[in-house]
């Protein structure tokens, strides 16, 4: 029995657990307060790595993105995440979500033209949570940053 099937490797299995699992679990991103719409340090983030993050305001509207969304990785692939707006608030349900992503173990890696490529599908209780695409080296760039964004009070 292989317990790394995706071989990940040493250090973006630690990643998993300390930048996605613990970060939530200690509290650090729960009582924070995130306000992207006004942020223009999200905007130029958004610029730079061309990615979006896609909320969903009910479960059976992210099933039906997630039944329509090509998984097939081209040329023409982007950075992209959808998912339940779970609590209100779209960053508090990134996070919420893509550490139970990590928790879950619903991560796969699959190289694409000599890049690495994660490919999320998380589902609990049948439904689906989050999923999308993201090139592997932008996901950490863009994850550490919206971690940054945080509304200083």
């Amino acid at each position: 029995m292989n317990c790394n099937p995706q071989q990940f490797t040493r250090q973006e299995l630690a990643d998993f657990y300390e930048r996605l699992i613990l970060l939530w679990e200690n509290g650090d991103l729960l009582n924070q307060r995130f306000n992207i719409r006004s942020n223009k340090a999200y905007r130029r983030l958004k610029a730079q790595y061309d990615f979006d993050l896609i909320t969903h305001a009910n479960l059976e509207t992210t099933k039906a993105e997630f039944e329509s969304f090509d998984f097939t990785l081209s040329s023409e692939s982007k950075n992209v995440i959808h998912f339940h707006n779970a609590k209100s608030n779209i960053l508090k349900s990134y996070f919420y979500h893509i550490r139970n992503v990590a928790g879950h173990a619903d991560i796969k890696k699959v190289k694409f033209r000599n890049v690495n490529w994660y490919v999320f599908e998380h589902q609990f209780s049948n439904q689906i949570k989050l999923f999308g695409v993201f090139k592997a080296a932008d996901f950490w760039k863009v994850h550490e940053a919206l971690v940054r964004l945080r509304v200083e009070t």
